[in-house]
This record gives structure tokens, sequence and C-alpha cells, in this order.
């Protein structure tokens, strides 16, 4: 099978950021909703009409249904099998409790579409796993998730839901347990750039090829991990922003930048930001905003696969990139906020959505390894699609098929280097079977001489 490209919705949502979404279908008859990727959920999770009530906010946001990505109505599809209530992670233990989430959903299984009614899109896969939700907090819009576990569903004898992405392997609709994704980023080109999302292949036109290549984490809940060697801030000045390297989970499901507290103080210092008490957020009005940018200040992480030495790659963020617009009902007006969190713990330490906007990921679950990529920003430029082939293909005789190294890209045709041997040896054996045949049916039937 070839990759599956999946398009973007073409919306900017959300109330942390105007965030490049994708559309699902969800149920029978589908209903229409845009979501965000969210790398590490099992599940996809979806905003019910409760979610725009005063139950859920108050007051109730202008345009709510869209603003929030649309609604799904569980009783409107016939083919919803209800699971029951459960919190989207147990115990600390589970999907973002790392980071302290809290979420209680309505489980069930139903069909699952990607991209409008419709429209062009992918597949539509039957009893997959939907989370339906009604609080502004912490999912506003809805989530599709790309991570490789199961749902449990310990309370009605271990059922296991297999996620979208393993069903699609399962079913040979793609070629091996890998994605590719980006955030996108409003802010490049001349309308901004749309997110991409790949399963089972990469787009080289999408980003900077390096030689860096890192192995997944043993720990499930948190495996996309990475040793963040420096971070160094560029404008008016120049500064370590890092004193002690430190490891983080890279996901898309938080908005943030999560550092330890050291870290933060040096942002805090290079960029004049400070915390706003009542809503936790690092605050920017118009004219701070104004300033900032006009210094066209820029971070570089530089990244390894360990703490210290080892191939790196470095990903650098220009100012628009933590400038993330806040809009109600996250903020009670319109302003901006730099997505900075102090983490607690190591276990705390993430690079999330906002570091994606500039960033490539290319995950390979199947050979336990991943690469990292600066973005391209080019406008007009024709994708370059290329497969990710899995191991337990035959046909499959190259190594690791991340975009680091290009070897990410199976190929059966032979280089010319080979050829050029091959043709040698031809003409070798040709030569010497002619050699014998002149010795065999000429030279020793040629009579003799002697008396």
């Amino acid at each position: 099978p070839s990759p599956l490209v999946v398009p973007p919705s073409q919306y900017w949502d959300g109330d942390n950021g105007a965030w490049s979404s994708f559309a699902l279908r969800v149920g029978t008859p589908p209903q229409d909703v845009r979501v965000l990727v969210s790398t590490n959920s099992p599940e996809a999770m979806v905003v019910v009409p409760l979610g725009c009530t005063t139950t859920a906010v108050n007051p109730v946001p202008a345009d709510c249904a869209n603003s929030r990505g649309g609604l799904f109505n569980t009783s409107q599809s016939s083919t919803w099998q209800e699971q029951g209530f459960f919190g989207i992670n147990e115990n600390g233990v589970g999907f973002e409790a790392d980071l302290g989430y809290s979420q209680n959903a309505e489980y069930g299984l139903d069909t699952l579409g990607l991209g409008f009614t419709g429209g062009p899109g992918g597949p539509t896969l039957e009893n997959q796993t939907i989370a339906a939700i009604a609080s502004v907090s912490p999912f506003y819009t809805g989530i599709f998730g790309l991570s490789t576990q199961p749902v449990n569903y310990s309370t009605i004898g271990n059922f296991s839901a297999p996620s979208y992405f393993t069903s699609l392997r399962s079913q040979k609709l793609i070629p091996s347990l890998s994605w590719s994704y980006t955030a996108g980023a409003k802010y490049r080109l001349k309308a901004g750039q749309y997110a991409q999302l790949i399963f089972g292949g990469f787009d080289t036109s999408r980003f900077t090829s390096n030689s860096a290549s890192f192995t997944l984490a043993g720990d499930i809940d948190r495996d996309i991990v990475v040793g963040i060697q420096s971070i160094i801030y560029s404008g008016t000045t120049q500064a370590n922003l890092l004193s002690t390297p430190t490891y983080a989970f890279i996901e898309s499901t938080d908005p943030n930048i999560w550092l330890p507290e050291a870290a933060c103080q040096e942002f805090e210092k290079a960029f004049g930001i400070s915390i706003d008490e009542s809503t936790g957020l690092y605050l920017m009005n118009t004219t701070q905003y104004a300033q900032l940018e006009a210094t066209n200040a820029q971070v570089t992480f530089t990244l390894g696969n360990s703490l210290t030495g080892g191939e790196t790659v470095n990903i650098i963020l220009p100012f628009s990139a933590f400038a993330l617009p806040a809009s109600y009902p996250l903020t009670s007006n319109d302003t901006y906020y730099f997505p900075l969190k102090k983490a607690a713990n190591d276990s705390q330490v993430t690079l999330g959505r906002a570091f994606l906007q500039e960033a490539y990921l290319t995950v390979d679950y199947e050979r336990g390894n991943f690469s990292v990529s600066q973005c391209l920003w080019v406008d007009g430029a024709a994708s370059q699609i290329e497969s990710i082939l899995s191991p337990t293909y035959p046909t499959n005789i190259s190594s690791p098929a991340l975009p680091a190294s290009n070897a990410a890209k199976s190929s059966n045709h032979l280089s010319p280097g080979v050829i050029a041997a091959i043709v040698i040896v031809v003409v070798f054996v040709v030569a010497a079977v002619l050699g014998l045949a002149y010795y065999f049916f000429v030279y020793r039937h040629v009579p003799s001489n002697a008396p």
C-alpha cells in the first residue's frame, strides 16, 4: 500500500493558538468535526452539544459549535456503541497524566473516517474508540490520536479496542506502522502553512534532512524522547537558556514548552515576560508583542539522542512561534501568550505543539526510531511523498526508513556502480566462453606439420 496523506481541514482552530486542524467523519450518518492531532492519544476525542451550554461554559462563546470544531451528537448515530464514562487517565498514569490533565469522557465505539463528508479523505473504519467531552478545559477542540496503544475497558470484561493507527496497519491500508507530522504555522508564507499528517511515509519538500537519529524510549506513555543539549537565545544579545541538558518528551497534545524552572527564568530574562497570576500564562499585551516582534529574536534547540555528544539537529524557533493568540474561554479578552510552562519534575519536561510548528517529526514504531527535522517554508512547493516500508516485507532490503538519512525509502533499483560491475562480469564470462570454444573447435583441429 501507499502512504496515506491526510488532508488538513484548511481551518485554524483553538482558544490557545491558531492551530491547523483535520476533519473527521464520525458516526452513521457521518457527522463532520474538526480536531487537532494528538501524537500520544490512543483515541479520537470530540465535543458533544452539551459543550455549548452554560453547563460547560458560562457565558457560552459566540459561534460556539464552530469555534469548538463542530459537535458530535451520539444519539444521532445509528452505529454508536456506548461503553460508559471514564477518565482519560487513572491514578497518575496514562494519557497526559504527567502534565496533570484530568478529563472525564463518555466513551463509545463508532465508525470513524478521515476528511470532510463528500470531500477528499481517507478510510472509514468501524468500531473505533470515540471519547465525547463537554468541558472546555483542558480540551477546547477535539483531538485525533496517533498512539499505537489500545484503549482498555477494564470495567467491562477487559475489552480492548485498537487505535485507528494500528487498525490502518492491521488492515494493510498503510505500508508500515509509522507516521510523519508537523503542526503547521499560520505566521509562515503568504497565508500560513497548514499542518501535515502522513501515515506510512514522509514529505521531503517540508523539511531539511539531517544525520541525527533517535530511538524510542521504553515508556509507552512517554516514548518520543530527545536530549535537549542546549537552548540558545539570539536577539539583541545572545544567551544560553539551559544550564543543564535535559531529556524532553515531544508531543502535540499540549501547546506549551515545559522546561525546568531555571530555564524558564532565563526565558523570562531574555524576552522580558512574566506570569499573569490570574491565568497562569505568560501574557503579552499588544505593545509588548510589537516590541518583541521588532527584535526579530529566535531560539535554537540543539537535540541529540543523548544529553551530550553524538549527532545533533538544531531546530530554530522564531519569536512568532512563541506569540500564540489566546481567546475566550482561555482568556477573557483576545491577547497573546508565550507558551512556556515550568516543569515540576523531569517527567513534565515536554516540547509541545508550539515546538512542532517548526519541527517535522517522523516516527517508525516497527524499527523503534524517529527523526526530528527543521521545517522548510517554500510557497507552492510540490509534495514529494516517500514510503516507509515495513521491515516485514521481503522486498524491503534497505535499513530503517527515516528521512534523516534518506534510508526510509525502499527501492528495488540497482545503483549505477552495481550495474557497471555486473556488465564487467558478463563481458569477462562471454570472453572466456569464446576463448574455450576457439581452443576446442579451431585450434585443436588445425592439421599438424610434423612428418
